[in-house]
């Protein structure tokens, strides 16, 4: 194929191809090679259609003010060297995942085709090689690329794996219902497999999440994309008031009535009813960007108690992050961020009734329904393969489902 035959489809696809593979074995792979997917897009459409383009003015203003902000934040952050590095970061990542979704999620339909293939053989791909993992006790992982089990077990080297995998189900079942909806039925399932086999909570509960609000918006677009969008805004916004507003969702009262003596919901209590009173500090403004690792009296180091009283671990108050995507905006963004946040998860969930294939919609909206519980629930906001995930399944997604380009 000579340089002239590249389309976006085998741009985009070739990411959709390589990641979940990678989401397997070296997640943070992800990061590269979606940052290369969408330098290639942009440089295609310069190629092909100059500077025409579509503006997206709700969302170049939800992330051009989210930007903008974090970056004044660094006047006050607490992590101030650590912090311009990762502002850097973020900005460039932010602004040109901002030009690829604005400008790169419609496709001809050959296009599309190209990319649906490569999806499918991506996901199968990625699944295939975890089941002959979870096996073989990590037989490549170990033998072939040298990594050592975490935690003296073999499958929790993939804690990072399903919460790759389970987001690229949703794009995979935006393919397969078109013409095989069994199929697409079948690839849930071994979703569902997989969670159970793999060492992530919050990536299960957030895959669950998911599958139910697909099959809802089969039957209920507008309603259930609605639903969404305001369960999320409201979740992020109001994230740390809860607990005053509804005691019973204090960290630190389900803490002392919990008989669980798994150290690390115990720890991760604890982190959020930390959290909570270091936003209580500064609500409006927050701490400044990336001050989530040098917040005062995160590094204390304490020990964990059971119900019972016997020490079941130890931890750091604020160990890099709340491991909450909204209470992480709270602490370092304050309302602002909040407020950005919410609308771009609304945008997101509130956009996917525009599609013209109800299924292609319900499989959009069932990818930020996984989507949303994992930020919530798991990794620090501003890790780059992180991010990069997000962007490459909304890029996807949007691909695969949007209006043909005329």
């Amino acid at each position: 194929m000579s340089l002239k035959g590249i389309h976006s489809g085998h741009v985009l696809g070739t990411a959709a191809l390589l990641a979940p593979i990678a989401g397997v074995f070296a997640p943070l792979l992800i990061a590269p090679i979606t940052i290369i997917a969408i330098l290639g897009l942009l440089a295609n459409h310069a190629l092909h259609h100059g500077a025409r383009f579509h503006s997206d003015r709700p969302l170049i203003a939800a992330v051009g003010i989210l930007l903008s902000w974090a970056v004044i934040s660094l006047f006050w952050t607490i992590d101030t060297q650590d912090a311009v590095a990762k502002s850097a970061v973020v900005v460039g990542v932010g602004v040109i995942s901002c030009a690829a979704l604005v400008l790169g999620p419609s496709l001809i339909e050959h296009e599309r085709h190209a990319l649906r293939r490569y999806v499918l053989a991506g996901v199968a791909g990625g699944f295939l090689l975890l089941f002959f993992e979870l096996a073989t006790s990590g037989t490549i992982s170990q033998d072939v690329l040298g990594k050592a089990p975490i935690k003296y077990s073999p499958i929790n080297m993939f804690n990072r794996t399903p919460s790759v995998l389970l987001l690229f189900v949703w794009p995979a079942v935006a393919i397969l219902w078109r013409s095989w909806p069994l199929l697409a039925i079948g690839l849930i399932g071994l979703g569902f497999i997989s969670a159970y086999l793999l060492p992530s909570t919050s990536a299960s509960i957030a895959y669950t999440v998911g599958s139910v609000f697909f099959f809802i918006a089969l039957s209920a677009p507008r309603g259930a994309s609605l639903f969404l969008a305001l369960a999320i805004a409201f979740g992020i916004l109001t994230a740390p008031f809860l607990p005053r507003v509804a005691p019973v969702l204090d960290p630190a009262t389900i803490r002392e009535n919990t008989s669980s003596q798994n150290a690390s919901l115990i720890h991760r209590l604890d982190i959020w009813a930390f959290t909570i009173k270091k936003i209580e500090e500064r609500p409006l403004i927050g701490w400044g960007l990336n001050a989530s690792r040098a917040i005062p009296g995160g590094d204390e180091r304490y020990n964990l108690y059971g119900r019972d009283g016997r020490v079941i671990g130890q931890g750091d108050r604020l160990p890099l992050h709340p491991h909450n995507g909204a209470l992480q905006i709270w602490l370092e963004l304050g309302l602002p961020g909040a407020i950005c946040f919410a609308a771009l998860f609304g945008l997101a969930a509130l956009r996917t009734v525009r599609q013209t294939e109800r299924a292609g919609a319900a499989a959009a909206l069932a990818a930020i329904a996984t989507a949303a519980p994992i930020w919530l629930l798991s990794f620090g906001i501003w890790q780059t393969w992180w991010l990069a995930m997000l962007v490459l399944t909304a890029m996807l997604t949007t691909a695969l489902v949007a209006p043909n380009r005329s």
